[in-house]
């Protein structure tokens, strides 16, 4: 109970990071990766969220399974979310536990933003765009579990380049 409480208010001092302007993010470090995944939600008391998403780090790109489970929320929604990584050293610290103080009323299609860390400081800022009918207000835990560690290459497509003959 004791690590959830501290867990807890760690959530909650993050929170605090996700209101502030664009050019203060450097209060969460360096960007070291970017994340987008979908995921749906559940939810009769407690919810229940699954999804899965590639990380891009490093030139290289991870796909991963991510679930979670939230304290107080009804209905169900789904949604598509972009994040940035901030302090990723190694592929091994993104996977794990991460937690999250979050909310949400999307009836019909909606907006939102949510920031999480794990205990290998590796936070994820994201922008999520819901739709669906479900409300939700408590702390989050969400597990990512990578699917292949070795990634695959980035591959980034020449605009308006011609072919040497």
């Amino acid at each position: 109970m004791r690590s959830a409480s501290r867990h807890f208010a760690a959530a909650l001092a993050l929170c605090g990071a996700w209101f502030m302007p664009a050019g203060a993010e450097t209060m969460l470090g360096p960007v070291t990766a970017t994340v987008t995944f979908n995921t749906r939600s559940a939810d009769l008391g407690v919810g229940y969220t699954w999804g899965r998403g590639v990380l891009t780090y490093g030139g290289r790109q991870y796909p991963f399974e991510i679930k979670g489970t939230s304290a107080i929320a009804v209905g169900y929604s789904s949604g598509h979310s972009v994040g940035k990584v901030y302090n990723l050293q190694r592929i091994e610290d993104f996977e794990g536990t991460f937690w999250a103080l979050s909310g949400e009323a999307t009836v019909g299609r909606g907006v939102g933003g949510l920031l999480m860390e794990n205990n290998d400081g590796v936070r994820i800022r994201l922008d999520e765009y819901r739709s669906g009918g479900r409300i939700a207000a408590s702390p989050s835990r969400l597990t990512i579990h990578l699917l292949n560690k070795i990634g695959t290459p980035v591959v980034t497509a020449s605009v308006g380049q011609k072919s040497a003959h």
